[in-house]
């Protein structure tokens, strides 16, 4: 049986990404995902549901984000350990 599937909308600034995932993905591989588009390492990456941060290393399921969430990602500014507002 294939592994339930969700569509999730992930948000910075005004750039929006959609994404069709399997629950059990843990929320690194949607860090990777965006690798692509953005200069950044996955530590350097924070992706919240509301104002949850979610765990990289725990599945979608298990974090309870539901189908057609629109989650944010927020990235380190430089090396100053500060993160995007």
């Amino acid at each position: 049986m294939e592994p339930l599937k969700i569509y999730l909308r992930i948000k910075r600034e005004n750039r929006v990404f959609f994404f069709e995932c399997s629950l059990l993905d843990p929320v690194e591989i949607l860090k990777r995902k965006l690798l692509p588009y953005y200069k950044q390492e996955i530590q350097d990456m924070r992706i919240y549901l509301g104002d949850r941060l979610l765990d990289d290393k725990a599945n979608l399921q298990d974090q309870a984000v539901p189908n057609d969430s629109c989650l944010i990602l927020k990235l380190r500014k430089g090396m100053s350990g500060e993160w995007d507002e």
